[in-house]
């Protein structure tokens, strides 16, 4: 499944690239994090949305400048 979730707290390509390698970290797949627009967009072999943002959580739990929201399935 393809997500797409915004992301706040961004202001330069290592805040992207951070949040990038944390993701990739927690087994996401082909990850685009596009700093112009806030958001992100990656892929997850979970269909279960409330699983995806369990890892989310975590995510951005240890990365206390930046947080998300929005999450959406995308084809």
């Amino acid at each position: 499944m393809k997500y797409q979730i915004d992301i706040t707290g961004m202001h330069c390509m290592g805040c992207s690239a951070l949040i990038k390698m944390s993701l990739e970290d927690e087994g996401f797949k082909k990850i685009d994090i596009d700093l112009k627009t806030n958001t992100g967009i990656f892929e997850s072999s979970l269909s279960d949305v409330s699983k995806v943002e369990e890892i989310l959580n975590r995510v951005f739990a240890s990365l206390p400048s930046y947080s998300y929201k929005n999450i959406k399935i995308i084809n």
